[in-house]
């Protein structure tokens, strides 16, 4: 069966190939300054409502030329903070002049990209990434072991380190085409496949995972080879890439082959995607955006054969301290997930509000998730401490990060509180699977350009055998202080 799967994916990418030379219009992309737009151009008699606002020029190359100088640009993000945690103010009291702990965090990261079109008909783009202190040490643990003997236990650990420059390639890619017909990519770049804010389960081709805090930012993206045919006169397009394995060892077991398609019905958008990769899953997706009376709403429905995942039975007192069912063992599972959302939006009054539920297909069931943390919670406090140092050390993944199968998130936005420097926010995420989370209100002052002032506090919530009951290592309430300087893209 080996030596047919190897030819069969051969054979599909050169399908993949062989398709794009099929059909004709324009391109679409969602990364800075994409080659030939935004997104798909509406021409004239289509209604842009309901979309992104297209345009309606005809010719997707119109006003792109040869440029003989090169686009840099970027951001930068200057940020201290600080922050004060009290562990359980509920049950031990709160002392206002003695938290249990206290960070100083000052943040300078900056992005630079630049852009070059040499021909009309080729664009070359790339980014890179760098932090402050602008070298990072990574620790491994080479061992952990528990020792016992009859009077007490003994956790010795093996560990080392590595110091590197933090400089990092975020994307660099390509964009060429056939025509005026089909687009082509290669290179690393962001994908942009699922439509959900918070939570994506349709999206499982980037190497990040969204950050609720920060929900737009863009995320890191594979090494891919992307054919782009948009057909019709409406923006109706098909996509096709091959994707690699970001490990040292590609091969064509670990290179994913994906597919999507997406039409405009009326004032809303339908998307189909197909995702497979040998060695874990395959997944069907369903994707729908589109306005419903004054909001903003979007779907996915995904139904995946596998799962990258790593999933636990139990936590023992013996190294490796876990049992584990390996993606492997679960390759001919069907795992079914879903998320529905919306946005609402008052720009009169500056007012924004989202929220969103998520169906976790790939989560534990509440018995197997109950037995998987009391499990956790009844080993020694040596046993737990050498868990928590795998789970730091990538060992244990996914856990206890979604374990569970229902999640809800929201978030409330009021800026420019009665036309003042003033903005408050509130964001929030629950499981509730296990009835955990956390809450986050802030209040932020504009004192000048570029300089702004934020207050928060964070409140975690859950027993202890409870995903973020366990996150947190309690109930805690942490207040923050954070100022942004010198913020801002250039």
């Amino acid at each position: 069966m080996k030596h047919f799967r190897d030819p069969a994916l051969a054979g599909l990418f050169a399908f993949i190939l062989v398709s794009a030379f099929s059909a004709g219009a324009q391109e679409s992309g969602s990364d800075i300054d994409s080659l030939f737009g935004d997104e798909v151009l509406v021409g004239p008699e289509q209604p842009s409502q309901g979309a992104s606002d297209q345009g309606s020029a005809a010719n997707p190359l119109q006003g792109l030329l040869k440029t003989e100088a090169v686009k840099v640009g970027g951001s930068l993000t200057g940020k201290i903070s600080a922050t004060w945690t009290w562990s359980d103010p509920w049950t031990d009291g709160f002392d206002l002049v003695n938290p249990d702990s206290r960070q100083l965090s000052p943040v300078l990261q900056s992005l630079v990209y630049f852009d070059a079109r040499p021909a009309e008909e080729f664009r070359v783009h790339g980014s890179v990434k760098t932090a402050w202190p602008f070298s990072s040490t990574s620790s491994f643990l080479d061992s952990a072991t528990l020792i016992t003997t009859t009077d007490s236990n003994t956790l010795t650990t093996t560990s080392g380190s590595i110091t590197i420059p933090d400089v990092r390639i975020f994307e660099l890619f390509s964009d060429f085409q056939l025509g005026d017909s089909v687009y082509f990519r290669f290179g690393k770049a962001t994908v942009k496949w699922g439509v959900g804010y918070f939570f994506s389960p349709a999206d499982i081709i980037n190497l990040e995972q969204i950050d609720i805090f920060d929900p737009t930012a863009q995320r890191e993206g594979p090494l891919q080879f992307r054919v782009f045919i948009p057909y019709g006169k409406s923006q109706n397009t098909l996509s096709f890439y091959a994707i690699f394995d970001d490990s040292a060892t590609p091969d064509f077991s670990n290179t994913a082959l994906a597919g999507k398609a997406e039409f405009v019905l009326g004032n809303y958008e339908l998307g189909i995607s197909a995702y497979y990769r040998d060695d874990t899953a395959e997944r069907a997706a369903v994707t729908l955006t589109g306005p419903l009376g004054d909001f903003d709403v979007f779907a996915e429905g995904v139904i995946a054969r596998g799962s990258p995942k790593a999933f636990y039975t139990s936590f023992t007192s013996a190294s490796p301290y876990y049992t584990e069912v390996s993606s492997g063992d679960v390759r001919t599972t069907f795992y079914p997930s879903g998320t529905l959302g919306f946005l609402y939006s008052d720009q009169e009054n500056n007012i924004t509000a989202i929220a969103q539920y998520y169906y976790n297909g790939e989560g534990y069931s509440d018995s197997d998730r109950t037995a998987l943390f009391n499990s956790f919670k009844s080993q020694p406090a040596l046993v737990q401490a050498a868990i928590l140092l795998s789970i730091a050390n990538g060992d244990i993944t996914n856990f206890p990060l979604f374990t569970g199968r229902h999640y809800a998130a929201a978030n409330l936005s009021f800026s420019e509180i009665g036309g003042s420097d003033f903005s408050a926010s509130a964001t929030g995420i629950m499981n509730i699977s296990d009835l955990s989370g956390l809450v986050q209100p802030s209040l932020s002052w504009e004192i000048a350009d570029y300089l702004t002032l934020t207050f928060s506090t964070t409140f975690g919530f859950g027993a202890d055998n409870t995903e973020y009951g366990l996150l947190f290592q309690g109930r805690p309430v942490i207040i923050g202080l954070s100022l942004s300087a010198g913020t801002g893209n250039f």
